[in-house]
């Protein structure tokens, strides 16, 4: 007879990753919330995590690929194998704190109207440095907080537009409601996208600063063959063209397309990987078309609440601005996307 399913499932993608997969595990073995299964999904990692797993994690559910399909596919797979009615995500570079789950469950059965619930993510080298405190848009998608101390604007929870994939939680009845993570992302941004479609059908999202976890960010980005910009450049214009309302896409949806060529004078990012980026997004044209058809063809709220939640445009331009006053000095620029 088949036991009776966990309330939570914690879904962690992972390729080439074994030590902070080992230290992620770790972390959720100190978990306070018990009532949970771990699945792991492995993207072909070529460095023995799946031995490790094996030998060291033998509760963990492992699903494998034999080659690396990216953060959507990956995730997904972990999704349709978790059985639990709440789907955590963390990533396999992220440390949670002894509390994390508990939270996370805790506020999605204190807001019935809350679908999706976004951690704090503090950088794993100065906890005291915000990495996400979920996500936001204007015309761009970014990450609230990054790179600000954390203190009393992260100490609250909040409604916000939608949680970072990195660290987050759903019911399984968003999932079930509007579909998995879109795999023609492969990685970066379809966590904004999934947030958004989840948003147009009514389902809210909720900061929770109790869950809180450490992150090593962009360590998996750095061992992509492909630039990080030609994925966020391709998919900034993939988010962008399949989940904006008409009216915010129409009027500014000329300077989306030129924005590529225009984002190296800013940023500094080559104009090669910037332009390889947008040559890519016009083949998934079509894909956008019929993304954009489901996203509203699910929406049951008008689009007047997802208008309120997205952030002006304008200060985007503004932040481009900062961007090419600190080249100009010989700063590192900040990210645009």
């Amino acid at each position: 007879m088949n036991a009776s399913p966990p309330r939570a499932s914690v879904v962690i993608p992972t390729w080439n990753g074994r030590e902070m997969l080992r230290a992620a595990l770790g972390s959720l073995r100190a978990q306070t919330f018990r009532d949970f299964e771990t699945v792991v999904v492995d993207n072909g990692s070529g460095d023995g995590t799946v031995e490790m797993l094996r030998a060291e994690f033998p509760e963990v559910v492992v699903v494998g690929f034999p080659e690396n399909r990216g953060f959507a596919v990956a995730v997904n797979a972990g999704m349709r194998a978790a059985r639990g009615t709440c789907v955590a995500l963390l990533n396999n570079d992220a440390e949670a704190d002894p509390g994390w789950l508990a939270a996370l469950v805790a506020a999605l059965d204190a807001r019935p109207e809350v679908g999706a619930v976004a951690s704090k993510m503090v950088t794993f080298r100065d906890p005291a440095i915000v990495d996400s405190a979920g996500g936001a848009m204007g015309l761009f998608a970014y990450d609230i907080g990054r790179g600000e101390s954390d203190g009393p604007p992260f100490a609250q929870g909040r409604e916000i537009l939608c949680a970072c994939g990195g660290a987050c939680a759903f019911r399984r009845e968003v999932l079930d409601t509007v579909g998995d993570l879109d795999e023609a992302f492969f990685a970066w941004f379809e966590d904004v996208e999934l947030g958004i479609r989840a948003q147009l059908a009514g389902f809210r999202c909720w900061f929770e600063p109790a869950a809180r976890v450490r992150h090593h960010a962009h360590a998996t980005a750095k061992q992509l063959s492909v630039p990080k910009t030609v994925f966020m450049v391709r998919n900034a214009l993939l988010l962008f063209f399949q989940t904006m309302p008409l009216r915010r896409l129409l009027p500014w949806g000329a300077v989306m397309l030129v924005w590529p060529f225009l984002d190296p004078i800013f940023s500094g990012r080559p104009l090669r990987a910037t332009v390889r980026g947008w040559l890519q997004f016009w083949p998934l044209v079509p894909h956008v078309l019929r993304a954009r058809r489901r996203n509203y063809r699910i929406r049951r709220v008008p689009v007047t609440q997802l208008l309120a939640l997205l952030d002006d445009p304008r200060p985007d331009f503004a932040r481009a601005a900062r961007m090419l006053a600190a080249r100009l000095r010989g700063r590192a620029p900040e990210t645009v996307s």
